[in-house]
């Protein structure tokens, strides 16, 4: 059976899925223009990693298109800085998954770009690919915190 999503992420534990899947969508503050903005395309740069294209031709095929390969050129963390921290949290741990598991270079080498740039913009020590394992495979019924 077909899927949006790419192989890699179906292989993915439940967790590290669902976090991918909560920045796919973008923010509702995000304004329509300018069609290249950093966070549109760092959405589009999301969705192309992790999704299978409905049509491959869309792909870059000019600014603000729903899949896109690249990152946003000199990105910089503080360009998120009018959006709600939990949108940015969103897009930081989706590019820290893709960094440490997405098995196409292309995709990982600029995912592991933003997500160290985000991280440094927050003044955070980056995790470890152990460490966000760990995080995301814990015991949250025997840590007595289901909701964080």
């Amino acid at each position: 059976m077909k899927s949006v999503l790419k192989d890699w992420v179906m292989e993915l534990p439940l967790r590290e899925q669902g976090t991918l899947l909560t920045a796919i969508r973008g923010c509702d503050l995000t304004p329509k223009y300018p069609l290249d903005s950093p966070e549109r395309t760092l959405t589009a740069f999301i969705r192309c990693a992790t999704m299978n294209p409905f049509d491959a031709r869309e792909i870059d095929a000019e600014p603000g298109c729903f899949m896109q390969t690249k990152i946003p050129p000199k990105f910089k963390g503080s360009s998120l800085g009018h959006y709600p921290l939990h949108y940015v949290m969103h897009l930081l741990h989706a590019a820290q998954i893709i960094a440490y598991r997405c098995p196409d270079e292309q995709f990982s080498a600029q995912a592991q770009k933003v997500y160290l740039e985000l991280v440094r913009s927050f003044h955070l020590n980056p995790e470890t690919e152990s460490q966000m394992t760990e995080r995301l495979n814990e015991d949250r019924i025997a840590g007595n915190c289901i909701v964080g």
